[in-house]
């Protein structure tokens, strides 16, 4: 091969092996992660609010990315930050039941942690409950009988 051939070759058509690992290490994640759909939500949040935040981070030891909503979320609004991460401070408010957190953060919290959180927003360690379905919990349910009239008895 002439020397101008391969110095084409090199840059044009040359793949590094790091290169082309990481191109199908993101194309896996835009499909495990469902990234199209994501951005499209944030494409909306963008036009309707003016602001796209989404969290890109590791959850229970596996990459994450999901958009997060302009109205539960905060940031410091200094004039003179062009972008959110160069902020010193942001929060975003997420309501989430007992058993999500536990889904979420697993792998920071253990049983201990997941019964003291259950303990505190429902006066009851999840150890401690009854062995019972949904449907046996007939305790908070009222009857009443009508007659035809409109009586209650």
């Amino acid at each position: 091969m002439p020397p101008e051939a391969i110095a084409k070759y090199m840059d044009k058509e040359y793949k590094d092996v790091v290169e082309n690992t990481a191109y199908h290490t993101l194309e896996y994640l835009k499909e495990r992660l469902s990234l199209h759909n994501e951005f499209i939500k944030g494409w909306k949040d963008g036009l309707i609010s003016g602001t796209e935040v989404y969290y890109v981070g590791v959850q229970n030891g596996e990459p994450y990315a999901e958009r997060v909503n302009p109205m539960d979320f905060d940031y410091d609004k200094c004039p003179d930050l062009e972008f959110i991460e160069d902020g010193s401070w942001c929060v975003r408010k997420m309501r989430l039941p007992v058993a999500e957190i536990y889904d979420r953060y697993n792998d920071k919290m253990d049983e201990k942690d997941l019964n003291r959180l259950n303990e505190i927003l429902s006066g009851t360690p999840i150890g401690d409950m009854p062995e019972r379905g949904p449907v046996d919990d007939f305790n908070h349910i009222t009857m009443h009988i009508y007659d035809k009239d409109g009586f209650a008895f």
